[in-house]
């Protein structure tokens, strides 16, 4: 299956910052496998996410696509626990921009 990258404005909420993401997977019949921040020609004073998208059959696309976010240096074994035990597995955790700050980004679906 096919791969692209889309970028995302890493000055949005993480809120805008999901619901972009699910309209482009529902828009390009593909799922997001990694999302975070883009280092390749990056202009300063910008902070631009990079989402790795994987193409999906029409018709099979996934459930949405659900964020969460905290501190770079953060314990995210909390978040990872609650959503693991409410079902979801966790598709990517790296670091990312959040309203234009570093912050780590954890993707679950």
């Amino acid at each position: 299956m096919a791969l692209n990258t889309q970028l995302v404005d890493g000055k949005q909420a993480l809120d805008a910052q999901e619901r972009a993401l699910n309209f482009i997977e529902q828009a390009t019949f593909s799922k997001v496998i990694s999302y975070s921040k883009s280092t390749e020609n990056v202009a300063v004073g910008t902070t631009p996410n990079a989402a790795v998208l994987q193409d999906v059959p029409f018709g099979q696309q996934l459930g949405p696509l659900h964020l969460e976010a905290l501190p770079v240096d953060g314990d995210a074994s909390p978040i990872i626990s609650a959503q693991l035990k409410a079902g979801k597995t966790v598709i990517f955790h790296d670091v990312g921009y959040v309203s234009g700050n570093e912050q780590m980004l954890l993707g679950f679906r």
